[in-house]
Formats: structure tokens, sequence, C-alpha cells
């Protein structure tokens, strides 16, 4: 499969719209993105799936569906981002995100995940007749915003919030989404800064001072990769947890730096 093109489709409730702007592009293989959870919309969107299911089949095209957890704020971002990470280890390296069906606030999570993961983004720039698309010009290539990578020491410091593996494969195993991948849905906690600075203790086996975890948490934080909250048994302490947007800066640096050393 290397070399082919996979596209990855927000499915909305327009199909002429879409297979459109699909066409446009060269396709071996289209993903197309529905909502896991019923939201306004979704009945209609499900049914514009299916017809676009069945006209790429007919044409012999690969297929299939994912459903994500839109309606858990940036949780796609991570989902989209480890989606992008599996098709890659199949070989489909050429991977583009298409956004001409999606509603707004479901467009900012997929953008976000397509600005870290360096992959293209595109909408279509339709022909219209009134209000009416009848044909496209083009798909325009948005441009993303470039995401620094984390550092090493910084991924290191995030493999705290989950729990063991051997291998990176197990982040990306293809048998399973992100939700049924235990290693990303049982994150670890943690309800001090203490309990914290134990943690990378142990695993760097060395000493280290309060105020460097506070840096990797100041630093982090800028990122919007961890959630910290007030420790609900003092108020005083604080509940440190790896945030979705975390999730997908963890996975990004995880795969470049595992393929780089492989």
């Amino acid at each position: 499969m290397i070399g082919k093109y996979n596209q990855i489709v927000l499915v909305g409730h327009f199909p002429q719209k879409l297979i459109f702007s699909i066409d446009k592009e060269v396709i071996h293989k289209i993903i197309f993105i529905t909502e896991k959870k019923p939201l306004p919309g979704t009945t209609e969107a499900k049914k514009i799936l299916k017809e676009l299911i069945k006209y790429y089949k007919e044409r012999k095209i690969i297929v299939q569906n994912v459903e994500f957890d839109f309606h858990i704020q940036t949780k796609p971002i991570a989902e989209l981002t480890h989606l992008i990470y599996q098709q890659k280890l199949k070989g489909f390296h050429n991977i583009t995100v298409n956004i001409s069906g999606g509603l707004r606030y479901m467009v900012i999570w997929l953008y976000i995940a397509c600005s870290i993961t360096n992959t293209k983004i595109i909408h279509g720039d339709f022909v219209y007749e009134g209000s009416k698309e009848v044909g496209i010009y083009s798909n325009m290539s948005l441009p993303t915003i470039p995401f620094q990578l984390i550092t090493d020491k910084q991924l290191e410091f995030m493999e705290l919030f989950f729990n063991g593996y051997d291998t990176y494969h197990e982040f990306f195993n293809p048998d399973l989404s992100f939700n049924d991948n235990r290693l990303l849905h049982e994150r670890k906690k943690f309800d001090s800064l203490e309990e914290l600075k134990d943690a990378l203790e142990s695993k760097r086996n060395g000493s280290l001072s309060r105020g460097s975890i506070n840096g990797y948490i100041q630093k982090l934080s800028k990122i919007s990769a961890l959630e910290i909250y007030p420790n609900p048994k003092d108020k005083k302490e604080k509940t440190i947890e790896i945030s979705y947007i975390g999730v997908a800066h963890f996975l990004n640096k995880l795969f470049l730096k595992s393929r780089i050393e492989s």
C-alpha cells in the first residue's frame, strides 16, 4: 500500500457536495467520520453515510467508517491523530483530511489535529447555482499552524500518564480504535505534585526537585497538554491529568521519534 492515497472525510448532509470534493483527489481508500453519540443532524448524516459507502464500494474503492466522540470537547483531536498514524503504519503515506461536509465545531478539532500532525487538510471550492452546489473548481488546501514538537524529556514526562508498554506499535494497534485501546482510554492521573515527582524519580532512578516538576507542568500547560484541577481532598494540591490535546502531542512525538530510530 506504500504510496497509496487515503482520504479521511467528515460526513455532512449533502452527498453530492462531498462526492464533488472527494473525486477531485486521487483516492485508494476513504475513511468516513461520523458522530459516535447522536447529536443534532446525526440521523441525516448517517443516511448520507450509507449512500456514500454504497457509491464508493460500487467503484471498488476501500471504504471504512469511524465514529468520533464529538460530544467530548477536544477528544476528536486525539482520535484523528491516532487514526492518521494507524493509516501511515498500514502504508498509506499520502493522507488528506477533507472537511467540506463538516460542521464548524467539528472542523476546528480536525484542523488542530492536522496542524499537530502536519497533515494536508482540504475544503472544496464549489460552483453554485443559487445556494446549491452544482460542481467544483478545485479543493483548497488550507494552511495549518505549525506546532513545535515536544522534547524527548517532555515525552518521557508524559509517558507517566500511560500504563506500561513494550513498543510504540501498541498505541497504534490497527485492530483497535482509540476507545478500544486500553493504553489510550485508561490513562493515569496524579493527585499531587509529590506523586508525580515520585513517579518520575522512579522512572529515572534519581532524585528531582519539586521545581523541575513544576517546570514540566508549566511548559506543557502552555500548549494545553495537561489538565490541572484543585485536589478535592484539600483544595490545595493539584490533580494533574494529560489532556486530549496532550495525547495528540504525545502520539505525534512517539510516532516520529520511533520512525527515526527504527
